[in-house]
């Protein structure tokens, strides 16, 4: 999912709204409830997903675009997640929905990093087929063109394997904007089609991403809620009876016991034309998407395997994105790359004794405003967890263990940890061209 909260979830606390099908299957496979996204934006989150690095190390380390390449692509030069899973297996690569790591001029789209099949959306920075930029469609009253509304254009730029896909004039009007009802559609397409490999399916959803867009197929009755709010109901809604379809196809094609599934989300809540406090979307944690406090990257994630993962379990394991790819290499046969950050939970799910992080770590330059130049570092070490403003040269530290909240800075009680997290910090970011974070480097 894209930028769903912790607190969105009826199986991870949330009071108002209702998603019957994630609750199943959190009820049938395990919850994380210490599993961290990449990052607490899109770009980067994604980047760490598909390289197995934390943003210390990957290529691609915010939201940022170049002309003529559109957002950041990855680093060609290192393995992807299906890349890696493929090597010495036989097994069959495929992702639909939103990619956000390069576009059709980077040679880093999906089908070119690894995916046999791809659908979906790369970026809205790419030229259409009559050669607009989807940025720069504006009506003569200096307001925005709402995407699927332009008369005669392709306004919502979907590829399939690397060619723009034509919509017809009844999925231009489809709604939310970033089509993942024909994501769906393409991914169960691929889940039932037969073969004798097994395979690996990335499904990336934009929903509950801004802006908020009421679902008519997933009617919300009348109240007195905000129409934005309402809106963001009806995605939610709307997506969990995406997973339903999802899950519905591995069950008809036989594939349920033999098949893993993971549910997570790409960071924390969002606060974009939807009220993050609202219906509660970020739990107990502090703030939100873009924040550094666990409200922007803490990611409701379950896990079902039948006959492997206990159901109705919980885990408080210390877990995060970089640790996607050496768990799908060992459970596909693959050799794990030596680049990841990554840990295998794999021995988690089996109910094994499982290897620890001595950290987790982050690095980001915005805040919650979207207002660039706030870099800042973060360490999760055991309880603690530290957060270090490079501009302002202000460290805090929260035990995470009493303080889920991040409410009580005690770094002036601790300075033994303070330094030691200070350490990780510094031997854990290498230096970056186009994402550059310390003082030295801008």
């Amino acid at each position: 999912a894209d930028d769903l909260g912790y607190g969105d979830l009826s199986i991870f606390g949330q009071k108002v709204l209702c998603t019957p099908t994630i609750d199943q299957l959190a009820r049938e496979g395990m919850i994380f409830t210490q599993h961290y996204a990449g990052a607490p934006v899109c770009a980067p989150s994604r980047a760490v997903l598909m390289t197995g690095q934390h943003t210390g190390h990957t290529e691609v380390r915010g939201n940022k675009a170049f002309p003529g390449i559109g957002v950041a692509p990855l680093n060609p030069n290192v393995l992807t997640l299906p890349e890696a899973i493929k090597q010495n297996t036989p097994y069959t690569t495929a992702m639909c929905g939103r990619w956000h790591l390069g576009g059709e001029l980077s040679k880093q789209t999906p089908f070119d990093r690894g995916f046999d099949y791809h659908f979906g959306k790369l970026s809205s920075d790419y030229p259409n087929k009559v050669g607009v930029m989807i940025d720069q469609l504006w009506n003569t009253d200096g307001k925005h063109v709402p995407y699927a509304t332009y008369s005669g254009l392709n306004t919502e730029p979907l590829y399939e394997n690397g060619v723009l896909f034509d919509l017809t004039s009844e999925e231009q009007t489809m709604r939310p904007i970033n089509m993942d009802e024909l994501v769906t559609d393409k991914a169960v397409r691929y889940i039932k089609t037969p073969r004798q490999q097994p395979f690996f399916l990335y499904v990336a959803y934009s929903l509950v991403h801004a802006p908020m867009e009421y679902h008519e197929k997933y009617p919300i009755p009348k109240n007195d809620w905000p129409e934005r709010e309402r809106a963001f109901a009806s995605m939610l809604k709307a997506l969990d009876d995406y997973v339903a379809k999802i899950l519905i196809a591995v069950e008809e094609s036989g594939q349920k016991n033999d098949t893993v599934i993971i549910f997570t989300s790409d960071n924390g809540a969002h606060n974009e034309d939807h009220d993050v406090e609202f219906f509660d979307s970020n739990g107990p944690f502090r703030e939100y998407k873009r924040s550094f406090y666990d409200g922007g990257y803490r990611s409701p994630t379950i896990v079902r395997w039948p006959g492997v993962v206990k159901p109705g379990s919980r885990t408080n394991h210390l877990s995060a994105f970089w640790d996607v790819m050496p768990t799908l290499c060992e459970i596909a046969g693959a050799p794990i790359p030596v680049q990841t950050d990554g840990k295998s939970f794999l021995p988690t799910l089996k109910g094994e004794a499982q290897k620890q992080h001595e950290f987790l770590y982050w690095e980001f330059n915005e805040n919650i405003h979207k207002e660039k130049g706030h870099y800042k570092q973060a360490v999760r070490l055991q309880n603690w967890k530290g957060i270090y403003d490079i501009n302002e040269d202000r460290f805090e530290l929260y035990n995470t263990g009493r303080d889920i909240s991040e409410t009580n800075n005690v770094a002036p009680e601790h300075p033994a940890i303070v330094d030691q997290i200070r350490m990780i910090m510094q031997q854990e970011h290498v230096p970056s061209k186009r994402f550059p974070l310390l003082k030295d480097e801008r």
